[in-house]
C-alpha cells in the first residue's frame, strides 16, 4: 500500500480486488476477506477495503486511519470501463495503474510501481484482457494527473483494519498501579528499565533472524519479483503472420503508385506508397490517406494481439547468442546483438528498516537483423527456425524500398 496526498488530501492505493461471493452485507463481506487473507498468508494482508460487492486487500506497517481508496474515489464519476497510467510523484518516480471494468475494479487495476519500465510493462498485461472501450489515460506528470482527477475525485469508501484491533490499555494500567503498589516507585522503575532492555535484546535477534529468513524468501524465486515480457509476447511466426499475408498479397504499384514500404510492429500493419508522375492523386491505392505529405499514401491497419506463447525455459547466454548467429549466417545477414545489465530492483526489508537488491535471474538482449534477402524475409520457414530459439521477442519487421529488417528481444540466463 501506498498513500499520495492531492489537495491537501492523503489517499490510499494499491489494493488487490476481488468480487464477493453471494450477496450479503458488511459482516459476510469481511469474513471472506479474511478467508482470502488466509488463504494468502504469506501476503500479510491487513487492511481491507469495502465496496458493495467487491473488496480490496493490502498490508502495511504503519496504522492508517480511514484513508479513502483512490480507486473507489474515482469510480464513481468516471466512465463506467477505463484504463489510465498515472505519475504519481516526479522526483520518486512513482507510478499508478488503475483499471476499471463496467464500474468494478479489476483484480490487477490498483498497482503502484518504482519505475515506469514496470508500469508499462503491467499495463501492456492488462490491455491484452479487454480493449477497455477504448478509454485509455496516460499522465505522464504529476501536474497532468491533477489535471485529470479534477472533478472527478469523490472520496468513498476508505481503509480499514483487516482484523479487530485490541485495546489493552485499561489492563497495562491496572497491572502497574497493582505493580506500583506492592513493590514502590524505584522498584518498579528498576524493573521496567530491566525488562525493557530485555526486550529490546529479544526484538533486535528477531528483527535480524526474521530480516534474514525475509531475504532468503526473496532470493529462492528473484524472478517472480519481475516483469517477464516475453511471456506477454506472441510467437515470432504469429507475430509475422500479418506481414507475410501484406507481402504476399501487395503489388509493387497500385493505380500508379508505388510500394515504399510494409511494416509490422505491436500496433499493427502501416504500409506507405510514393506517387509516381501520371499516377491520379484520387485514385490511391486501396483505402489510403494522405500521410505527412500528399505524394504519399498510407495505410495503418490494426490486428489483435496474438496469442501468449507456450512455457518456455531460458538458456543461457552464450547458446542464445549462438542460436541468433547461427541463423545469421545461413541467412546471409549481418546482426547487431546488445545484451544489458540485469535489472535490479530494491525492496524494502521492514525487519531492519532498510533496503536491500533483488537481480533479475536473466539479462535482455537487444537484436537488430539487416540486410535480409527479401525472399527470406517473406518466408515461413524464417520464422519457424525463430520460433525455435527460447524467449525470442519479434517487436518489428520492415520492408522499405526493396530491403528488409528486423529488431527485438531476446532473454536468456547469465
Amino acid at each position: 500500500m501506498h498513500t499520495i496526498r492531492i489537495k491537501k488530501k492523503q489517499y490510499a492505493v494499491g489494493f488487490w480486488w476481488q468480487i464477493l461471493d453471494g450477496k450479503g452485507g458488511k459482516k459476510l463481506l469481511m469474513e471472506q476477506a479474511r478467508k482470502v487473507a488466509t488463504d494468502f498468508s504469506d501476503r500479510e494482508y491487513n487492511y481491507v477495503i469495502a465496496r458493495k460487492q467487491q473488496f480490496g486487500l493490502s498490508s502495511d506497517s504503519a496504522k492508517l486511519n480511514r484513508i479513502p481508496s483512490l480507486a473507489c474515489a474515482l469510480v464513481e464519476r468516471s466512465r463506467s470501463t477505463w484504463i489510465g497510467m498515472f505519475c504519481l510523484s516526479d522526483e520518486e518516480n512513482l507510478w499508478w495503474v488503475c483499471a476499471v471494468s463496467k464500474k468494478t475494479i479489476v483484480a490487477e487495476g490498483d498497482q503502484f510501481f518504482n519505475s515506469r519500465e514496470e508500469t508499462e510493462a503491467h499495463l501492456k498485461s492488462l490491455k491484452t484482457m479487454s480493449d477497455w472501450e477504448k478509454n485509455e489515460f496516460i499522465c505522464e506528470t504529476f501536474g497532468d494527473t491533477l489535471k485529470h482527477f479534477d472533478g472527478l475525485i469523490k472520496p468513498s469508501e476508505r481503509v480499514q483494519p483487516l482484523y479487530p484491533q485490541k485495546n489493552n490499555g485499561k489492563l497495562l494500567i491496572l497491572a502497574a498501579a497493582v505493580v506500583l503498589t506492592v513493590a514502590g516507585f524505584i522498584f518498579w522503575n528498576d524493573y521496567q528499565a530491566d525488562q525493557l532492555a530485555e526486550q529490546q535484546r529479544i526484538a533486535a535477534i528477531k528483527a535480524r533472524t526474521e530480516a534474514e529468513k525475509n531475504k532468503a524468501n526473496f532470493n529462492s524465486d528473484p524472478g517472480k519479483y519481475f516483469t517477464m515480457p516475453w511471456k506477454i509476447s506472441p510467437m515470432p511466426l504469429k507475430f509475422a503472420e500479418p506481414f507475410l499475408k501484406a507481402m504476399r498479397n501487395t503489388e509493387p504499384f497500385n493505380n500508379g503508385w508505388k510500394l515504399e514500404t510494409i511494416t509490422r510492429n505491436d500496433k499493427g500493419i502501416y504500409m506507405a506508397w510514393s506517387h509516381q508522375d501520371g499516377a491520379e492523386f484520387t485514385n490511391r491505392p486501396g483505402n489510403s490517406s494522405f500521410g505527412s505529405r500528399p505524394d504519399l499514401a498510407e495505410i495503418n491497419i490494426d490486428y489483435p494481439k496474438g496469442l501468449i506463447r507456450p512455457e518456455q525455459k531460458l538458456i543461457n547466454k552464450t547458446d542464445a547468442t549462438a542460436h541468433l548467429y547461427e541463423l545469421t549466417r545461413t541467412l546471409g545477414a549481418k546482426l547487431n546483438l546488445t545484451w544489458k545489465s540485469p535489472e535490479i530492483k530494491k525492496k524494502n526489508n521492514k525487519f531492519l528498516n532498510k533496503p536491500f537488491e533483488i537481480i533479475a535471474p536473466w539479462i535482455k538482449g537487444e537484436w537488430k537483423l539487416s540486410g535480409l534477402p527479401a525472399g527470406s524475409a517473406i518466408s515461413d520457414f524464417l520464422f519457424i527456425q525463430m520460433d525455435s530459439i527460447p524467449c525470442l521477442v519479434i517487436s518489428e519487421i520492415s520492408f522499405t524500398r526493396n530491403q528488409c529488417s528486423m529488431e527485438g528481444q531476446i532473454y536468456a540466463k547469465y
